[in-house]
C-alpha cells in the first residue's frame, strides 16, 4: 500500500459519483492549496443529469463543484 506524506489529503464527496481511478478533490494542508479534479455533469448515483442540455449540464457541474468546495470547507467566495 502506497503512503502519502501527511499534508495531503485526497477527498471523494459522497455527493459526488464515485471516480473510476482518480481523486475529485486534493488538499495540501500545508499552504492550504485545493485541486478539484475536472467535472462532468454525472449526479451523486453517477447518471448523466441533461443529455442534450447544455445549461441542464451546466448547472450539475456548478454544483459538483459546489460539493467538492464544501469537503474540503469553502465555497466559491474561497477561489482566487
Amino acid at each position: 500500500m502506497a503512503t502519502h506524506p501527511t499534508n495531503i489529503r485526497f477527498i471523494n464527496p459522497s455527493t459526488l459519483a464515485t471516480p473510476p481511478g482518480f481523486t475529485h478533490v486534493v488538499e495540501i494542508t500545508k499552504g492550504r492549496t485545493i485541486f478539484i479534479a475536472g467535472q462532468v455533469a454525472f449526479d451523486p448515483s453517477g447518471k448523466i443529469v441533461g443529455q442534450h442540455d447544455f445549461r441542464a449540464q451546466t448547472q450539475q457541474v456548478f454544483e459538483n463543484l459546489k460539493a467538492a468546495l464544501a469537503a474540503v470547507g469553502t465555497d466559491f467566495t474561497g477561489i482566487s
